[in-house]
Order: structure tokens, then sequence, then C-alpha cells
């Protein structure tokens, strides 16, 4: 059986990791524009990201949140001492691969958004 595939919207980057890869170490080796001032300890909460579900026959691949790590005891050390999470969202420096999955990056998550200017 292959490693899981993960795939980033909206930068369509792509890669196939080990199951139990951490989501942003799996991002950084490629090249993906998640913000993570705290390194990944769990406190600044800017790497969130929101997993994907249902078939995604662009990529050939079924896409579930259980795909996942469940939550542990750094995101609800994050929610408990700091904010709440965006709606659906996942730590990335917190939650590992276990299977297929489409990760969209928010706006608020990106290091370099974009900017429009007149």
């Amino acid at each position: 059986m292959s490693d899981p595939l993960l795939i980033f919207t909206p930068s369509g980057r792509r890669g196939s990791f080990p199951p139990g890869t951490i989501v942003l170490d799996a991002a950084r080796s490629l090249g993906v524009d998640i913000d993570s001032v705290c390194g990944g300890r769990g406190i600044c909460g800017r790497c969130q990201i929101r997993p994907m579900t249902g078939t995604f026959a662009k990529h050939g691949i079924e896409s579930a949140a259980g795909h996942l790590s469940a939550p542990g005891a750094i995101e609800a050390d994050y929610e408990r001492t700091r904010a709440p999470l965006m709606a659906d969202c996942r730590l990335a420096c917190a939650a590992t691969l276990q299977g297929d999955l489409v990760a969209d990056v928010p706006p608020e998550s990106q290091v370099h958004r974009q900017v429009v200017r007149k």
C-alpha cells in the first residue's frame, strides 16, 4: 500500500507522506505557504488548515476529516487558553496525516496574502 497523498489548496501542491507525518512538516517540505510564528509548538494558532471532505475525482482521492489524527492535547490547550479555532479547522502543527487528504489553507493562515492594489 502506498503512502497517503496530501494535497493543499489553493496552491495545488501535493505529495505522498508516511502515516503519522505532521501536516505542517509536509507543507514545509512542499513549499506550501502556511504561517507558523511559534515554530510549530501550537501556541500562535496561525497554521490552521481546513480538512476537506468528499470525493475529489480531479485528484483521484477520497478525503475525510478522519484522515487526520484526532484532536489532541495541543489543540485542546490552544482553544482553552488562547482562542477558538476557525470553523472546521485544525492546527497543522498538531494534526498528523492518516490517509489521503485535501487540506485548504485559509487566507488567514497564509504567510504571503494576496494584495490587490488599485
